[in-house]
């Protein structure tokens, strides 16, 4: 019988191979998430993710049958990208580079509860940095339902201030791994469920 304790002994599990990068290397999802000093406590505490974080890390099981139905449509799918910046690298994981007839497109899942009237500014930037990285001008974020099953595709074009907000952050991110202080707090509504809030608080 399958319960939550057991599923999150799996995800205990499999988050035991879950590996920190160095600070040389920063991950585009660090660097487009709402808040940096999430980023940077994820990295400098030697404590695994919980399974909740790990499960964030590494997406929903949506995103494996997907890719298995975009490889048969020729996309190609999990494509690892990087950027070399002054002392550091960007990386990140583009779930799906597919061909238009005027070229090459970014495509970016997002599973969520309720399908949002706009795309959130994270997943934009997100898509920003695949796009710098490949050199490409457009891109989807595409919005999964969980709850009702429906979907939400939003078109995405290479924007130049976005991706300097981008590099700013990435940046700022790095310099903060490099001297092991924390960049300022960005308060919001990601703050409620955030593992690192007692931490922050008192900083």
């Amino acid at each position: 019988m399958v319960t939550e304790v057991e599923v999150n002994r799996w995800l205990l599990k499999a988050s035991e191979s879950y590996k920190m990068l160095p600070k040389e290397e920063i991950a585009v999802t660090e660097v487009a998430t709402p808040c940096l000093r999430r980023s940077y406590y994820a990295r400098t505490r030697a404590a695994p993710p919980s399974p909740v974080e790990f499960l964030k890390t590494v997406g929903s099981e949506v995103h494996l049958r997907l890719a298995e139905v975009l490889r048969s449509e020729g996309c190609e799918v999990e494509v690892s990208v990087g950027l070399q910046l002054d002392g550091f690298r960007l990386r990140g994981r583009v779930d799906a580079l597919c061909s238009e007839r005027d070229g090459e497109v970014v495509v970016e899942f997002k599973a969520t509860n309720e399908l949002p009237e706009q795309p959130y500014e994270s997943h934009l930037l997100q898509v920003q940095a695949y796009l710098l990285m490949l050199r490409l001008e457009r891109g989807y974020v595409v919005y999964l339902s969980r709850t009702t099953g429906r979907v939400r595709v939003f078109k995405v074009e290479r924007n130049g201030r976005a991706l300097k907000l981008l590099a700013e952050r990435a940046r700022q991110l790095y310099e903060s791994l490099k001297q092991l202080q924390p960049p300022p707090p960005e308060r919001g509504p990601w703050c409620r469920d955030c593992p690192y809030r007692l931490i922050c608080s008192f900083r």
